[in-house]
């Protein structure tokens, strides 16, 4: 296997909770001047997770949350089953039964595919004898057919729902010593709350107990505690419950099995595991095990924690009911997955790492860095260092992005590679001097499919031709840090990053999984036609006055 090998820099977006997130796992809340991070794995979390609804992953059959816990969804008829044993699908299958004569001569069980397990083992059946009634001939008319068709859907139907039934019932059956045991557990400790609270009540030093304790004169302790349980386990008469002191639970039940169940009809650790999801008690034997319930995948809605403490609404995703809406095989709504996406990858402008180049001698670094405008209208945009807030700007008002060590320790550069690397901060004194950089407008963004068949279009050739090396060997001495746009062409831009005795004891030392962090800035402007796909409005700010939106982010390199 060919280990992943660390990318030799990237740009990460910091969102409203510092949190260090790849713009594919951003999102932009209507209106909003912060960015959301859709991390499942930081502390503390930037959203809100709701469950929305369920659907089956083999039937597709959906509901929503509250059916979904209820089970309210399955009351029409079985869901999808697996396999106890090799845990594949099973399907209905309806034979004629050759052993019992009680059950009748049509059984209906569960039965799969590969390894030919049947419910039969387990006596999960129904009775299907009502098929013999609507059987169809070769002499019957296209009208008698049909309506025999139906009739024999429809008793599969019922013969289906007996079947879920006979195994709920099983399943209750098995769980009653268990479902026994916890209830008189529960009402043992309530028996002891309420005689706590009568103690309390009369300030006395002990009250002993009605159930016994109280003509021997023994007080609440563990010891007692203890023997109670004992008792109680003793009462139920349950071979999953009752085991003699100093005894093995385990090799007490293989040794009261019947003999002719042999050491290979045992059921493995994946198999007891997949049944104690749903059952009380350990299954003993193959024919213990019942068939597997398939677990319905939930569709969630996520919402922006800092827009919900602003008293709005801050939804960031909300899935559809139908988790095929949207699909090609209907006949509406192609491509319509969400009833809101606020994604930042359709809304933001997505900075990208191009090349760099680095001189450890004279501790500098070059990077090349690309923009670009995914939205359909213009955008209005510079960048700068990080800002300042005791320059008494209104950059002051936006927090300086304050990284976390922690955050430092595992940063996620690429989400689908699942790809994590080890960072550290940038010194103050480095970026103090970046100014910002002149405002410069990114058009619209292109339609690759109109373009087909027209050529591709290169790069220019300021940006074809740059080099880190160059760049690097033209500073000075005393040269400080500082950014500058390099090119500009439709909807991309280029803008050229240069850092001067930027470098640490961790980068130092050649660890090629440690990366420098550098905080910078993208500030873009709200009104005059720009970015009128955010939908933030302007401030009431003076005609000739900028309103600036300012995104914080940072820039790896190693």
């Amino acid at each position: 296997m060919v280990a992943k090998q660390p990318p030799p820099g990237a740009t990460l977006y910091v969102d409203h909770a510092n949190h260090l997130t790849p713009l594919t796992l951003c999102y932009h809340a209507t209106a909003s001047r912060h960015l959301t991070s859709g991390r499942s794995d930081v502390i503390p979390p930037s959203t809100t997770v709701e469950i929305d609804s369920a659907y089956c992953p083999r039937s597709l059959t959906f509901c929503d949350a509250a059916s979904a816990s209820s089970g309210v969804f399955q009351k029409d008829g079985a869901g999808c089953k697996d396999c106890p044993v090799c845990f594949s699908p099973v399907s209905l299958s309806i034979d004629e039964n050759t052993s019992d004569d009680v059950m009748g001569r049509l059984v209906c069980h569960y039965l799969c595919g590969y390894c030919q397990w049947s419910s039969k083992e387990c006596g999960v059946t129904s009775v299907a004898d009502k098929l013999l009634e609507w059987s169809t001939s070769d002499d019957m008319d296209v009208a008698k057919e049909n309506e025999s068709e139906k009739q024999r859907g429809i008793i599969i139907a019922e013969a289906s729902k007996e079947l879920e039934l006979c195994l709920q019932q099983r399943i209750d059956e098995r769980n009653k010593p268990g479902d026994a045991l916890f209830k008189s557990i529960t009402k043992m400790w309530a028996q002891r709350e309420k005689e706590e609270g009568r103690r309390k009540r009369m300030l006395v030093g002990t009250i002993s107990s009605k159930s016994g304790y109280g003509s021997g004169g023994q007080t609440w302790s563990k010891e007692m505690l203890d023997k109670s349980l004992l008792e109680k386990r003793k009462e139920l008469d349950s071979p999953y419950t009752d085991g003699k002191e100093g005894s093995d639970p385990a090799t007490e039940l293989i040794k009261s099995d019947d003999a002719a169940d042999s050491p290979t009809e045992l059921p493995n650790a994946q198999q007891m595991a997949a049944q104690m999801t749903f059952t009380t008690t350990t299954p003993r034997s193959r024919s213990d095990l019942f068939p597997l319930p398939v677990a319905y995948r939930t569709r969630v809605s996520r919402r922006c924690r800092a827009e919900l403490a602003a008293g709005r609404t801050g939804i960031l995703i909300k899935p559809k009911l139908n988790p095929l809406e949207g699909d090609t095989s209907l006949r509406a709504g192609h491509g319509q997955w969400w009833k809101k996406d606020s994604s930042a990858v359709h809304v933001v402008p997505r900075v990208q790492f191009c090349r760099h180049g680095a001189d450890p001698t004279s501790q500098k670094y070059a990077a090349l860095l690309s923009v670009k405008n995914p939205t359909l209208n213009m955008i209005r945009l510079r960048f700068s260092g990080p800002p300042d807030p005791g320059n008494g700007s209104d950059d002051a008002a936006e927090p300086s992005p304050f990284v976390h060590p922690r955050e430092l320790e595992n940063i996620l550069v690429d989400p689908f590679t699942e790809t994590s690397v080890q960072g550290c901060l940038c010194s103050s004194e480095v970026t103090s001097s970046l100014t910002p950089t002149d405002f410069f407008e990114l058009d619209p963004a292109d339609d690759p499919f109109l373009d087909i068949g027209k050529g591709q279009v290169d790069d220019p050739a300021e940006v074809r031709n740059w080099d880190a090396k160059s760049g690097l060997d033209a500073l000075g001495e005393g040269s400080a840090s500082q950014m500058r746009l390099v090119a500009t062409q439709g909807d991309t831009a280029w803008v050229e990053l240069v850092l001067c005795n930027a470098a640490s004891e961790e980068i130092s030392s050649g660890d090629t999984n440690n990366y420098l962090v550098v905080p910078i800035t993208l500030q873009i402007e709200v009104g005059n036609d720009s970015w009128e796909a955010s939908l933030i409005k302007r401030r009431d700010l003076p005609k000739e006055e900028q309103d600036l939106v300012t995104l914080n982010l940072v820039t790896l390199l190693r």
